[in-house]
């Protein structure tokens, strides 16, 4: 009877470290799988930021365009309205920007001071007051476009 329970016991060690091993080589697969969903999310996400910057762009192209509009065009609308519009979306662009990204940020703020400025006052941005804003755009425009492109790098 004690070969017995010996011969029970030896087994079970051997369940026992045939188990530790499986638990170790499905861990080790484990972390392998991880480390691939990890790259791969990553990935996904940077297409993700340039599908945002890509819209920002348009929005910024769009501003552009209404600015100068609002600039050049005679009609008797309100350019508050029209102002306070631009300025709705100048804040979503803001908010879009990543926040390490202070410079362009800033720029933005800029713009987005000069049209409350002016919409307060029902002014249209005119001469060099209009072309430093669209400077301002240009530059937040240029500084998106390398961030896509480092974000295209990285994939």
């Amino acid at each position: 009877m004690d070969s017995f329970f010996q011969w029970t016991g030896n087994i079970a060690n051997i369940i026992g470290v045939i188990s530790g091993i499986a638990a170790v080589i499905a861990w080790v697969n484990a972390r392998k799988h991880a480390n691939k969903a990890s790259k791969t999310l990553e990935i996904i996400q940077n297409y993700r930021r340039v599908e945002i910057f890509t819209e920002v762009n348009k929005k910024l192209e769009q501003i552009r365009l209404a600015i100068r509009n609002v600039g050049t065009d005679n009609r008797a609308t309100n350019v508050q309205k029209r102002y306070k519009e631009l300025e709705t979306t100048v804040g979503e662009i803001i908010h879009a920007i990543p926040s390490k990204n202070n410079e362009l940020i800033e720029k933005m703020r800029e713009v987005e001071k000069a049209i409350r400025i002016h919409g307060d006052k029902n002014e249209k941005l005119i001469d060099k007051k209009q072309y430093a804003v669209l400077e301002s755009i240009d530059f937040v425009t240029t500084g998106l476009k390398g961030l896509m492109e480092e974000l295209r790098q990285e994939n």
